[in-house]
């Protein structure tokens, strides 16, 4: 009995012992971390913006859409300016389109879309990432102007929204 009442009485302080609290140095870095990462958070909240705009594209082929139906075409095959191609839904709009042709694709604009203000300072992306990353659907399209191809052919915006 004594001596389990030692031991009990040994373990409380070694216990109490390791209690000694923390430094004022690791207080106030934790303090510095926590800081940094609460600005990072607000920095991370989303900004109500709308997208709209424009870009170029050579459409390289049109395919069907494969779920809705497997004969009627209704993907886009295209390609920006020195770029891989990417699938782009057009709908009823394929029928319109011609193979190798050049068109101003027109987007829908969105005003549902919320971004970080990180994303809002990068700019919009090239169209392929934009569609996929937010996805945009197609309004309409146009034949382009030969001086509508190229590298500033992308049009992509935001505008911030109150």
């Amino acid at each position: 009995m004594k001596r389990g009442l030692i031991i009990s009485l040994l373990a409380l302080l070694l216990a109490l012992a390791g209690c000694g609290g923390v430094s004022r140095e690791a207080y106030d870095r934790v303090c510095a971390e926590r800081d940094a990462l609460q600005a990072r958070l607000e920095e991370a909240e989303a900004l109500p913006v709308t997208v709209s705009g424009t870009f170029a594209a050579r459409v390289r082929d049109l395919i069907p859409d494969y779920v809705l139906d497997s004969e009627t075409p209704r993907v886009a095959v295209v390609t920006l300016f020195q770029s891989g191609p990417f699938t782009l839904q057009v709908g009823d709009l394929a029928q319109e389109l011609e193979i190798g042709g050049t068109y101003v694709f027109e987007i829908e604009p969105r005003e549902d879309l919320e971004i970080t203000a990180e994303e809002y300072e990068g700019g919009a992306p090239f169209a392929d990432e934009a569609i996929s990353r937010y996805g945009l659907r197609i309004a309409g399209f146009r034949a382009a102007r030969e001086d509508e191809f190229g590298l500033d052919s992308s049009c992509i915006v935001f505008e911030k929204r109150d």
